[in-house]
């Protein structure tokens, strides 16, 4: 899963959302310097990350793209789920997928001062390029990585074109439909056993 779905797993709650992004861009065990409900965001986000790793269909997922690194195809899998996310999008939330795009953006800047550099460059993007609501669409997936394979030569191979994406997203589809709603539990679990206390907490 990527930004769409752990945003939509930001329960509409602006603190959570900025960090479940800035779980990408952050390292580190140390987040005191961020407010507590951004950290538990930041925790949140790793906690889903290391569910989604340990599901065994999605672990079958990877295993069985063979022309891929295996740590690559996980990356490829987590964005083709944002797309099917997207494309189920109706069946997942009350408000529309644009309306959820502007909310998150709304939210992200509400939080901008405290947020990494290399957040605020993404949001920039996030919102010139529309990445949420654009998941609808192959050759918006396509972009993105693209965009990834060019971080250095290592990545190349996730320059995948939409025809391969096509097959893939149809030898995946049924495990995004098995795996949504018990990641959607997984993250009601985490955040009813580790509440809001507006103190900062170790992993």
């Amino acid at each position: 899963m990527n930004f769409l779905a752990h945003s939509l797993l930001g329960f509409d709650d602006s603190a959570l959302v900025a960090g479940q992004f800035c779980g990408d861009f952050v390292r580190g065990s140390d987040l005191s310097r961020f407010p507590a409900g951004i950290e538990r965001g930041i925790r949140l986000h790793r906690y889903l990350d290391r569910y989604a790793d340990t599901y065994e269909p999605l672990q079958a997922s990877r295993r069985a793209m063979t022309d891929l690194p295996r740590r690559f195809s996980g990356i490829v899998v987590d964005v083709l789920f944002d797309h099917f996310l997207a494309n189920h999008w109706e069946q997942v939330s009350d408000i529309s997928l644009s309306e959820h795009a502007q909310n998150v953006h709304r939210d992200l800047r509400l939080h901008e001062p405290i947020l990494p550099d290399s957040l605020k460059r993404f949001m920039d993007a996030l919102e010139e390029h529309d990445i949420l609501v654009n998941n609808r669409f192959l050759p918006s997936i396509e972009y993105t990585l693209l965009r990834l394979s060019k971080r250095s030569p290592r990545f190349s191979p996730l320059a995948i074109n939409q025809e391969q994406l096509k097959v893939l997203t149809e030898s995946l589809h049924d495990s995004f439909v098995g795996f949504y709603p018990k990641l959607n539990q997984a993250a009601v679990d985490y955040l009813a056993d580790n509440p809001l206390t507006g103190e900062h907490s170790g992993e």
